[in-house]
């Protein structure tokens, strides 16, 4: 007998954490589930304690893979995954023990497509947890309404993680998370582009971990041009499907928001790097492509989105010598 639903859990080099993840995934109280890890090359024990919960829980199974990235690893997940609905789960992070029975209950009660919730920004270090404050009152909300709340990403989030999905949305529709750094960022329009009915708790059932060693803390070129990346995958979908008049004020606001944060995390890795050399030319490419996401001369395309203005920041300098 299949289980109902599918928890996802992409692993790479997370050994500091993958047992106080898997632990708080032990804990639920919704039973009917399984748990598949896929472990994307890790270098260091993560496959260890993966396969000892294997081991203890008849539920838990690992797919061992060569390390290509966190979309690979979430795309190999729902293709081995057995059960009629989805979950994610960072490797890194942490469940609520009614995580997986809030979110199923409100998906079957609400018939809807995806079910979501709150979440706590937790601070390991100082065992801090902070609930995200912008959130969609608890409530079903309508695919119209749900999809612009979406693509503002104010108070419904991009995240794939305090969300479950009916995963005939992924098969169906054909989807599959972009490869690239935040893929989330660019796929999860096109989930609630098909969702006729989101239902929305405000309760916090998920602990997005912070530490130093986190994609958004730790930011380079590639990931900074993949930030901006998602932003021209989001404006074409929209282009595809005929509906970019309808968000335009949305979208445009949601670019905005965008640019303020890769200028931030552009001075930041010049500030890591110990240099200032190009970082203007870095700004406006940033802000050119960005531009060009938004306008009207914007070109839409059957193929790869492509970042016409990249940013390129220098190495980090060796300052010892």
């Amino acid at each position: 007998m299949f289980p109902v639903v599918s928890l996802v859990i992409p692993v790479y080099n997370s050994g500091k954490y993958l047992a106080q993840a898997l632990d708080s995934v032990v804990r639920q109280t919704f039973q009917n589930f399984e748990v598949v890890i896929v472990n994307d090359g890790s270098t260091d024990n993560s496959e260890l304690i993966a396969q000892s919960f294997c081991i203890k829980y008849s539920n838990f199974r690992i797919i061992n893979q060569k390390n290509s990235g966190p979309a690979s690893a979430k795309n190999t997940g729902i293709k081995n995954s057995r059960g009629k609905f989805l979950t994610f789960l960072d490797s890194d992070d942490l469940l609520d023990s009614k995580f997986l029975e809030v979110l199923y209950n409100l998906i079957k009660e609400n018939d809807s497509d995806i079910s979501y919730c709150n979440f706590n920004l937790y601070h390991a270090e100082s065992n801090i947890s902070i609930c995200m404050p912008f959130t969609a009152k608890s409530g079903v909300y309508q695919k119209d309404d749900a999809f612009a709340k979406l693509i503002s990403d104010v108070t419904l989030h991009h995240f794939p993680w305090n969300k479950m999905y009916k995963k005939d949305l992924f098969i169906k529709n054909n989807i599959k998370f972009h490869d690239m750094f935040y893929e989330d960022v660019a796929t999860c329009p096109e989930l609630f582009y098909y969702a006729n009915r989101v239902a929305v708790t405000s309760k916090p059932l998920y602990y997005y971990r912070r530490h130093q060693k986190s994609i958004i803390a730790v930011m380079d070129s590639c990931k900074i041009n993949d930030f901006v990346k998602s932003l021209g995958i989001i404006r074409n979908f929209l282009e595809t499907k005929n509906e970019f008049k309808k968000y335009r004020k949305r979208f445009i606001r949601y670019a905005k928001r965008i640019k303020l944060q890769v200028y931030y995390c552009i001075l930041a890795d010049y500030i890591r790097n110990g240099t200032v050399s190009d970082m203007y030319k870095n700004f406006k490419n940033a802000s050119d492509s960005i531009d060009y996401f938004v306008s009207d001369s914007f070109e839409v395309t059957d193929g790869e989105v492509v970042v016409p203005y990249s940013v390129y920041i220098p190495k980090k300098l060796n300052l010892e010598s």
